[in-house]
Order: structure tokens, then C-alpha cells, then sequence
């Protein structure tokens, strides 16, 4: 026995040679940059998709499909909004099945198991008669009850839907081995029986094969070689693929990944609290900007990573700023002796605490503007913490009480993003209280007929000045600027070359002379 299994790990390390194209810093450094590339890879995306918003002004149930496809994995708003439209424009009993059935995927997508269950088995599934149809019914099967398995979950109680899960997945291979669909399934289905390098050849192969542009295979594909390279203990493979994975998450672009979050989790293990704060912060952004919040709710280590990372990172910080202020009181004082022995001049001594004191000044400007933002922040994502916790009570009744239908309304409900307006009025107010005339010291900056008309307190900034408040802070990199104030970054650079242009002092020292103003 422990001869097949030496056997079977020196296999798994020769694939896992032969699997590694790069090293893991590159993997990460790749994946850093598709981060920061993100925006150009979304908007291309919808550039993509605006043919066939057209097209669907047609009225065919055909340009609702390829619209749901393409945001399936990218807005479970926008997908469910195409659902509805699928449902209104089905013209025969198959369109009416597969919306059904398309409706049932966009739940267990969204992880809300109860609704898709429901709808699932109220399916007649003998009235699937085409081949197409009975592979997305059977491929709806085995998502469903991936996640009702994978997860603890009340539908669970005293029942085991690992077994269900094997019967549509074995349905499914039975049926198809030749597409990717096929393929994946079986390694999978081998991968559970043990059988780990057979499951990683036909993954391996699948990622060799797979065309360069067909970005939801490759990322599939490099996320199931990570979980079989985890099974196998060789970590660093499995780092590299959910490295690759979350790549391609971002070119397709999809928001439901867990190839980030699970990286992250990983980083943050091996004590690498900054990569794994910020790719978790990352995470996050993109699974609510999609609407996937349940698949947040279900994933609760990402809030001990988030707190233990920021923590980490203000405990480095005050070190730091300690250390500083340590080394710069022994070089104060070692000029100060200098200059007593030597000079004995007044002068000198009175330029040395004159220097001192507007280091001192600096420090205690950073420790405000410190202590008031990550106060009034931590108490912020305390409270929305909180406010997760209530939503997906609330989403959980409204699904058991009222159904599937009342679900999806909830969940194309805009209320929420009044959380981004509290999120700026928050900010307007605790900038504000740390430069009072600022406002002022900006439009003195400019010409008369250039200056903003604001009048505190309770109104909100213009986004100008929130832009200029920003590089006050230190944020100048146009595209932070743009993630930070959720607007686009030409609107950023179209302000700040505006405002410039309007200064009385030369344009290119305008913005210097902001980040004096107190």
C-alpha cells in the first residue's frame, strides 16, 4: 500500500513540474496586474455586449439567452433581468424548459440553494427530449448539489446529497465524455474516487487544449488542477493555478470566483497579511459589485482575514512610525550635542529645533488625519458587517416565506447602494473636520468664476473636490482616485486637467499647493 502511494505522489510532483510554466512570485505578479487592469478588461466587456443588447431589441428569446450567458457569471442582476425577459419571449414548451432550467443554474450560482432546489425538482425532466437540453439539465443537477454538499446548510438536515450529486454527475457522463462539460466531471468523479493523477491528465490536457480566448474553460480548468494539486500537499502548485485561475477571472470577466478568495486564504496562513488583505479586499468588491453576496455570507473566514489583516498592517505601521520617531530623537539630539560643542551658536541651535518641531508637526498631522479616518471606518464596516448579517436573514425569509420570484425582486432592489452615498457623506464630514477650509483654500486657488459654492454643514462635496480631498490624503494615481470615488477614470482625468487649467497660480504646481491646504 505504501508503495502505490509513493508511487502515485512522485507522479503527482512530475505533473506538478511539468504543470509550472513559472515560478509562483511570477504567477502573483501576473495576477497583481490583472487586478490593476481590471476596469479595462469589465469595460471591454460590456463594449462586447452592446451588439446584442441591440440585437435583442429584436424580441427574440434567442438574444435574451446569449445575453443571460454572458452575464451569468458577471451580475446575477443582470442575468436574472434576462431570465425575466426569457420567460416573457419563450414561444414553445423547450424555451420555456430551459429558461426554467437556465433560472435554476442563476440560483445555484448565486448560492441560493433553497430556491433552486424547489424549482429543480418541480422540473418534469421526462419532457426533455433534445441532447442539448438534457446536458443543461444535467449539468443544473450537479451544480445544485455541489453546493448543497460542499456546504453546511439547513436543507442539508439528516440528508446526504453527496449521493444525488453522484447521480447526475454519472447521468451526465453516461451522456457526454467528448465536451469540456463531460470531461470535467469525470476527472472530478475520479478525483473523489482517489484516483488523483488520472483526474490531473485529463485537466491537464483540457488547459492544453483549451482555445486562448475561452477564458471561463481555462479558469475552470486552472482552478480544479489547484484543488488536486491542495489534495496532493503540494502547495505551491496549488497557489500557482488559483494564481492562473483568478487571471482568467478577470479577462472573461467573471465575479462569482473563488480562486481569489481561496488564494487569500492561503497568503494569509503563511502570514503574507498584505497580498492576502488585499486580494480578499478584491474579493469582495467584485462578488457584491455582481450581486453574489450569499456566496460572501458562506465564505465567513474572509471577515477574520480582512480584521486580522488590518489590524496586522496598523500594528506594522505604529511599529514603524516608532521606530522613526525613535531614530529621528537620536539624530535630533546627536546634531543638537554636535552643534552645543562646537558652534555654540544660537543661530544653528534655534534652525535645529525649528526643524524638529516641523517633524514633530508632520507626525502629529499623520496621527489626526490616522486617527480619525481608521476610527470612524472600523466603526463603519462594524456596522455593515452587522447589515450583512440582517440582509441575508431577510433574503432567507423572503425565500422560504414567498419565493423564488419575490427573491429576485428583493435582489434588484437599489436600495442598498444608498450605503455608498452614507459611505461619502461619512467621508465629506470626517475630511472636512480634519481641514476645515479647505473648501476655501481651493477656491482661492482658482479663478472667481472657476470657485464652488458649498455651504456645510449636511451638504455633500462636489466629486472636484473630493477628487483634490483625495490628493490631499496622498491618493494621486488617477486610476485609485477613480476606484476610490466609484467614478470612471476619464472623469478623473477630465477634472483634474480642468481644474489646472482654471488655477491662477502656473497649472503645474496647482496641485502642490493643494496638498499644503489645511
Amino acid at each position: 500500500m505504501n508503495n502505490i502511494r509513493i508511487v502515485i505522489l512522485s507522479l503527482c510532483l512530475i505533473l506538478s513540474a511539468c504543470s509550472q510554466p513559472s515560478s509562483l512570485e511570477s504567477a502573483l505578479r501576473e495576477l497583481d496586474t490583472a487586478i490593476e487592469n481590471k476596469d479595462l478588461y469589465q469595460q471591454a466587456f460590456e463594449h462586447r455586449n452592446d451588439s446584442l443588447r441591440l440585437q435583442m431589441q429584436s424580441g427574440s428569446w434567442e438574444s435574451a439567452v446569449a445575453l443571460y450567458n454572458e452575464y451569468l457569471h458577471f451580475s446575477a442582476d443582470s442575468a436574472g433581468r434576462y431570465i425575466a425577459i426569457m420567460e416573457q419571449r419563450a414561444g414553445n414548451r423547450e424555451q420555456v424548459l430551459r429558461t426554467a432550467i437556465s433560472k435554476c443554474y442563476l440560483l445555484g450560482t448565486a448560492h441560493y440553494e433553497e430556491g433552486a432546489l424547489a424549482l429543480f425538482q418541480s422540473l418534469n425532466h421526462g419532457e426533455i427530449q433534445s441532447y442539448g437540453l438534457l446536458q443543461e439539465y444535467l449539468s443544473t443537477g450537479v451544480k445544485i448539489f455541489t453546493n448543497l454538499s460542499r456546504f453546511s446548510h439547513p436543507l442539508q438536515k439528516d440528508r446526504n446529497y453527496s449521493d444525488s450529486l453522484r447521480l447526475y454527475r454519472n447521468a451526465y457522463i453516461n451522456l457526454d465524455t467528448l465536451s469540456y462539460e463531460g470531461k470535467k466531471l469525470l476527472a472530478q468523479s475520479l478525483r473523489d474516487k482517489g484516483n488523483i493523477p488520472k483526474a490531473l491528465s485529463i485537466f491537464k490536457s483540457c488547459y492544453d487544449n483549451a482555445p486562448d480566448n475561452d477564458y471561463h474553460q481555462l479558469t475552470s480548468t486552472a482552478y480544479n488542477m489547484a484543488i488536486l494539486y491542495g489534495m496532493t500537499g503540494d502547495d505551491d502548485s496549488k497557489k500557482i493555478w488559483l494564481a492562473k485561475s483568478a487571471v482568467y477571472d478577470f479577462k472573461a470577466p467573471n465575479r462569482d470566483f473563488l480562486s481569489l478568495y481561496e488564494l487569500a486564504l492561503m497568503l494569509y496562513r503563511e502570514k503574507d497579511y498584505q497580498r492576502a488583505g488585499r486580494y480578499i479586499s478584491t474579493h469582495l468588491e467584485n462578488v457584491y459589485a455582481g450581486d453574489f453576496q450569499a456566496q460572501v455570507i458562506r465564505s465567513s473566514g474572509a471577515q477574520n482575514v480582512i480584521i486580522e489583516a488590518a489590524l496586522r498592517s496598523e500594528r506594522q505601521k505604529q511599529a514603524v512610525l516608532a521606530i522613526a520617531i525613535t531614530i529621528l530623537s537620536i539624530f535630533a539630539f546627536f546634531i543638537f550635542w554636535l552643534l552645543l560643542l562646537r558652534h555654540r551658536q544660537a543661530l544653528k541651535l534655534s534652525k535645529a529645533n525649528q526643524a524638529l518641531e516641523e517633524v514633530n508637526a508632520a507626525l502629529s498631522n499623520a496621527n489626526k488625519i490616522k486617527d480619525n479616518y481608521v476610527f470612524r471606518y472600523m466603526d463603519l464596516s462594524v456596522k455593515y458587517l452587522d447589515k450583512i448579517e440582517e440582509n441575508r436573514h431577510k433574503l432567507r425569509q423572503i425565500a422560504r416565506n414567498q419565493g423564488t420570484d419575490a427573491l429576485l425582486k428583493e435582489l434588484r432592489n437599489a436600495a442598498d447602494f444608498a450605503d455608498y452615498k452614507e459611505f461619502y457623506r461619512i467621508f465629506d464630514q470626517t475630511f472636512l473636520g480634519i481641514f476645515p477650509g479647505f473648501v476655501d483654500g481651493v477656491n482661492a486657488l482658482l479663478r472667481e468664476d472657476a470657485r464652488f459654492d458649498y455651504t456645510p454643514p449636511g451638504s455633500a462635496l462636489p466629486t472636484e473636490i473630493r477628487i483634490l480631498a483625495s490628493i490631499r490624503l496622498g491618493i494621486d494615481e488617477s486610476p485609485h482616485i477613480a476606484s476610490f470615488l466609484k467614478c470612471s477614470l476619464s472623469t478623473v482625468y477630465t477634472y483634474r486637467a480642468k481644474m489646472r487649467n482654471q488655477a491662477l497660480c502656473p497649472k503645474d504646481e496647482f496641485e502642490n499647493r493643494v496638498r499644503e491646504l489645511e
